[in-house]
């Protein structure tokens, strides 16, 4: 993504939620918009990942059970 296409979001954080958000960041020698871009990221592809299984499961296929998922993608326990 180029600078020019980033576009400027803010949102109020509780003083709880900036200080651990400030502490992760530390911890992990990130910047805070790195951490929060990245967190926004993995929870936008959980949500689709989670709509996309109901959306499976709507049309009446069954789940696979993680064993046999496993057992057929060749990783053994």
């Amino acid at each position: 993504m180029t600078a020019a296409a980033k576009r400027p979001a803010s949102v109020r954080l509780s003083a709880g939620l900036n200080s651990a958000l400030n502490a992760q960041a530390k911890q992990l020698n990130i910047s805070k918009d790195a951490l929060v871009r990245q967190a926004l990221i993995n929870m936008l592809e959980d949500i689709e990942d989670f709509n996309d299984a109901q959306a499976t499961l709507s049309k009446g296929s069954k789940p696979i059970p993680l064993s046999k998922l496993k057992e057929e993608l060749g990783l053994g326990d």
